[in-house]
This record gives structure tokens, C-alpha cells and sequence, in this order.
């Protein structure tokens, strides 16, 4: 099998390959994050930039939001969606530029990590907002960073990717074991380490770190397990799954800790699969 063990260092090395975040991307997070702003001040600095103003009237116009009316300037956005919303969808329109992106070593086609990727975060948005878990824009974020581990590993997998999905299938384990074992890390801990570089809290981390172990999360168990629900139900709906996730099933843990049962689930399947279709993800 045609895959060289990680070391740490080569970890530390292709994090930092990934472009950094943009300069007017940062401009909007540290404008939502100052308590001082308003609406106007904020607005002005999201018209800086243009694709990312086209990206945030798309997206708040989708059916994820489900506004009444149609938003047309960046003022209604910010006012209908809120700071923290708006800080989500700008971290959506540099995330897409890395989740877009073919990955041969899952299978995936361009677009399709992009597409499951945004499906979990619209749909964590709406557990959260469901189990009262605040701020639900935390669940966005994390549901929508969950797999961006898997931009580094991709190239280290792509060689062995059937040899891969023929040891998982063997053993009926989850792709993750199989990277683990394979290459000394898994995409859920790398992706953890990207959020780290970017600055997102400790809390996001975990999140990220154990979407696919829940149970181990310590620091804010609930994020955990709301991410992990949205995964699953998202990853049954086969949105952008690849070779990976047909292994997977809902932690009991999760299902306790929300309330939720398996009826449940499947009503959360049948209510965000319409909104699957319905070209919300079509960010430049």
C-alpha cells in the first residue's frame, strides 16, 4: 500500500501550505467580534469585497435562511442575520476555496466536500437553534470546518485509495480508523489543527477533533454531539460522501444527550433534504 506514515513535523508542514486566511475576510470576523460596530460600519467593510458581498446575499437569500423576503443589500443581511451569522458566512467564502476542490484519496469529485460540508453546517445550525445550544453560529462553523482535514490528506491517500476502501469494507470500519492506522493522524484531528492555526476557539476544536467520537469531548460535550448528528443525518442523505462514511452510524450517546431518537432523525433527514437542491452552496 502506497502510504508513508506522518510524522508530527509533516503535519506542522502541510498545514501550513493551506492559504491563509484573506486580509478582507479578517477585516469581517474582527468587525463582527467588536462590540463597538454597527450595522453600517460592519456593512461597509463586507463591501470591500465584492465576491464575498455576492457570496453573503446568496447565501442569506437560500432557503437555509428562509426569509420571507428577498434580501438585496448588505445592510438587510446584517440586520436580518446578525453579526454572528454574517462572520459565518464569511469564514463559508474562504473555506469554499479549500472544500471545493476534487480529492482523489476520498473519491470525491470537485464540489462534493463543499456541498456535505455545508449541508452539516446549515443543518447543525438548525439542532443547535433546536436543543438551545448558543451561539448556534458555533455549530455552523464546526459542522462546516469538520472535514477540512481532509484537504492535507488527500494526497497522502490518492495512491492507495482502493486498496483503502478494501481494507474498510474487510473490517467494516469507519475511513478514519483506516487513515489512523495508515498514516498516523485522521482527518478529524488535523482538522482540529486547522482551526487552531486560524484562531477559532478551544471549544471548536473539540468539536472538530471528535465529530466522529462525540462521547470523548469534555470542553463543550453538546457542540460535539450536535455536529455529529448533522454528519450522520447528512452523510445518510449521501450528500458528498465519496468512499468515506458509509461505515458510520448516530453515537447513542448523542441521541441521549439531545433527546433525540431514531425517529427523530429521520424527520431532521426528511426536513433538510428539499434544501439540498436548492443551489444554496453555489459560493464563488
Amino acid at each position: 500500500m502506497a502510504v508513508t506514515r506522518l510524522t508530527p513535523e509533516d503535519v506542522v508542514a502541510s498545514i501550513a501550505e493551506l492559504p491563509p486566511m484573506p486580509a478582507s475576510i479578517s477585516e469581517v470576523i474582527s468587525a463582527c467580534d467588536d462590540q463597538d460596530m454597527t450595522v453600517g460600519q460592519l456593512s461597509q467593510v463586507v463591501l470591500r469585497d465584492q465576491s464575498l458581498t455576492a457570496n453573503i446575499l446568496k447565501l442569506a437569500n437560500s432557503a437555509f435562511y428562509g426569509h420571507a423576503r428577498r434580501v438585496t443589500t448588505v445592510t438587510e443581511a446584517v440586520v436580518l442575520l446578525g453579526f454572528s451569522a454574517i462572520k459565518s458566512l464569511a469564514i463559508s467564502s474562504h473555506t469554499a476555496r479549500l472544500l471545493n476542490r476534487s480529492l482523489p484519496g476520498y473519491g470525491l469529485q470537485a464540489g462534493e466536500l463543499w456541498h456535505h460540508s455545508m449541508c452539516v453546517a446549515f443543518t447543525a445550525r438548525r439542532v443547535a437553534v433546536e436543543v438551545h445550544l448558543a451561539p448556534v453560529e458555533e455549530a455552523f462553523v464546526a459542522g462546516l470546518l469538520l472535514d477540512i482535514g481532509k484537504t492535507v490528506l488527500s494526497s497522502h491517500l490518492e495512491g492507495a485509495f482502493g486498496e483503502v476502501m478494501r481494507v474498510a469494507a474487510e473490517r467494516h470500519a469507519p475511513f478514519h480508523h483506516i487513515e489512523a492506522e495508515l498514516l498516523g493522524f485522521d482527518h478529524a484531528e488535523l482538522g482540529a489543527r486547522i482551526a487552531a492555526k486560524w484562531s477559532f476557539p478551544p471549544e471548536l476544536e473539540e468539536a472538530i477533533r471528535f465529530h466522529h467520537d462525540p462521547a470523548q469531548a469534555t470542553l463543550k460535550p453538546m457542540l460535539s454531539h450536535v455536529v455529529h448528528v448533522s454528519d450522520v443525518a447528512c452523510t445518510m442523505l449521501g450528500q458528498g460522501i465519496g468512499g468515506d462514511g458509509l461505515a458510520y452510524e448516530v453515537c447513542p450517546e448523542s441521541l441521549e444527550a439531545l433527546a433525540f431518537d431514531q425517529a427523530r432523525m429521520m424527520r431532521l433527514m426528511d426536513e433538510i433534504a428539499p434544501m439540498m437542491d436548492s443551489g444554496a452552496f453555489g459560493i464563488d
